[in-house]
């Protein structure tokens, strides 16, 4: 199986977000049986091929999964900005159109604590205006 992706304009930094993306993704949609393990297979072999062309020198060691995910958030322009998250920050998630949503736990997370089969990533707990808290990876999070 060979795997060809094209984005919007072709640039490194959108691959690099499409990497992110994927290795954020595959795990959670492997355990699910959403995708066959070859498209699996064959789409981790690319994001690795895709990572040793754009970052040769990082790509001399083995990275955990966690690692690759923080390196491809570092590389986000919203890095400095997930960066500076503090408790009780006002901050708007991209999973819903307009609600607003806080900050209430900033501190990485390996997994969604309430989902321990959750794909390993940095998450943090947002609470909704209804008080409700829930935990979403940082990745989602935007600034206003």
């Amino acid at each position: 199986m060979s795997v060809d992706l094209w984005t919007l304009d072709g640039t490194d930094e959108q691959t690099d977000e499409v990497i992110a993306l994927f290795r954020f993704a595959l795990g959670a949609a492997e355990e699910s049986e959403v995708i066959s393990p070859d498209t699996v297979t064959a789409l981790r072999q690319w994001c690795t091929a895709e990572n040793v062309r754009l970052h040769p020198k990082e790509s001399v060691r083995r990275w955990s999964a966690e690692e690759e995910v923080r390196a491809a958030l570092q590389r986000s322009p919203h890095w400095r900005f997930w960066e500076s998250l503090r408790a009780e920050q006002e901050v708007r998630w991209t999973g819903t159109k307009t609600a607003t949503y806080f900050v209430v736990d900033p501190s990485p997370e390996t997994r969604d604590p309430n989902n321990p089969r959750s794909p390993v990533g940095m998450y943090i707990e947002l609470r909704r205006h209804s008080g409700k808290t829930f935990w979403t990876h940082v990745g989602k999070v935007r600034p206003l």
